[in-house]
């Protein structure tokens, strides 16, 4: 287990590196403006596969174990046609995908639901290593072809990031499914049972991401009705680099869910939980403030000068995305606990604020509007889980205030599970 979680942190890292080097050629390079398109097509490939991944995502995860892989690929391949197809019709009906970016939205989106589900299979499998090594290889191939089309062919257009985000895929798409592709004698037509049971994991797990995409990236369709691409492209950036601390959340995150999930110790949780928040909140505050801290030159000389409002977007969100970082490890502890209802209620609580807030300070007050609206959004999701937390636990406020025995305590928490592996 700790070499899975080693393996997994260590390839969230690198991919976040990785991801922060796409977001540096294609803003120093391309510029806001194309960036702009670029957030609105990543973002309705991401629409698209929230829809496919009811029975293409991650349900697949607990079923592959259980049934057979041909038919739960049956079910999944017909499903990313049947559902994508007409959830790009809508988003085509509404002009939610730039101009003349049609096809491609579609064709990635699809090319994506298919890594999605051979993605879901390593983990059902526990092919963990398997998981991670491609999920690194999917974004250096998208990076190793925008350097040479940006850089050295100097191709400066989106179609540029589309055609590396074909490479990426395809490659991902095919490997991931020569890996898992089962023995042609065991392809049928699936049992309705399975079926059944695939929407009764898929959909409920999927409505709780669905809310939560748009509460995260609704701000963007916001800013383009009332601005235009540039400041969208100026945003995105500004998000992407402030949402890049969350690694540290995600990891612990992945910690504390391995160690909940497999304790019967109710007390045990609950003071793992707090200490946990305690330190991951200090981690990422810490990180958020050297963001803030660095001055405005900085983002300019990195990026170039259509960037210069990076650091407002970053100072307004900074609220909001440390607050993210503890509402991750409420949600572990809740679905830890079997109790995942609170994470849907969450997203939908922050998705009413990011309605309300939304349409009245972003066309007011532009990018400084739209990080405010995030960041209230995020809080709000979060102290509705304080509040659920301390309910349930009995746990008062006083506990979530910080000393010095917490960093021990975690540090002691880790040092265990290290001495366990080696005992094992």
């Amino acid at each position: 287990m700790l070499r899975n979680l080693l393996s997994t942190t260590a390839s969230r890292l690198i991919i976040a590196l990785v991801n922060l080097g796409i977001i540096w050629i294609c803003a120093r390079f391309l510029g806001a403006e194309i960036l702009g398109t670029i957030s609105l097509i990543v973002l309705g490939i991401s629409i698209i596969q929230l829809i496919t991944a009811v029975l293409a995502g991650s349900a697949l995860v607990y079923q592959t174990s259980r049934n057979s892989l041909a038919e739960l690929l049956i079910i999944a391949w017909i499903w990313i046609v049947v559902a994508g197809v007409p959830t790009w019709i809508i988003l085509r009906a509404f002009s939610l995908i730039p101009d003349g970016f049609d096809t491609d939205v579609l064709v990635l989106s699809f090319l994506g639901s298919i890594i999605t589900v051979n993605q879901n299979i390593f983990l059902g499998k526990e092919k963990v290593n398997w998981f991670n090594s491609l999920a690194v290889l999917q974004s250096l191939l998208i990076l190793l072809p925008l350097l040479v089309f940006v850089i050295i062919r100097k191709w400066f257009d989106t179609q540029a990031y589309v055609t590396a985000q074909y490479i990426s895929m395809s490659t991902m798409a095919l490997v991931g499914v020569w890996v898992n592709f089962p023995p042609l004698k065991d392809f049928r037509w699936p049992r309705r049972s399975i079926v059944m049971e695939s929407f009764s994991y898929g959909g409920y797990l999927q409505a709780a991401n669905f809310l939560q995409l748009f509460n995260y990236r609704l701000s963007y369709y916001i800013i383009e009705k009332f601005f235009d691409r540039a400041t969208l492209g100026v945003f995105s950036v500004g998000v992407q680099i402030a949402e890049s601390v969350w690694i540290i959340g995600r990891s612990m995150a992945v910690l504390l869910f391995s160690r909940i999930s497999n304790s019967r110790d109710k007390d045990y949780s609950i003071q793992l939980t707090v200490q946990f928040i305690k330190l991951t909140g200090l981690a990422t505050m810490a990180l958020i403030i050297v963001l803030m801290l660095l001055p405005t030159e900085f983002f300019v000389w990195v990026f170039r000068s259509d960037f210069s409002n990076i650091k407002q977007v970053i100072i307004s969100l900074s609220p909001g995305i440390v607050a993210v970082s503890l509402t991750l490890m409420f949600s572990h502890y809740f679905s830890g606990t079997g109790k995942p209802k609170y994470s849907t209620v969450t997203a939908l609580i922050g998705l009413v604020f990011t309605l309300v807030l939304g349409f009245t300070l972003i066309p007011r007050y532009g990018l400084i509007g739209a990080g405010i609206t995030s960041s209230i959004s995020y809080l709000s999701g979060t102290i509705y889980q304080f509040i659920v937390f301390m309910k349930i636990t009995g746990v008062r406020w006083r506990g979530f205030i910080p000393d010095k025995t917490d960093v021990h305590f975690a540090i002691k928490q880790v040092k265990g599970m290290f001495a366990k592996k080696l005992v094992n």
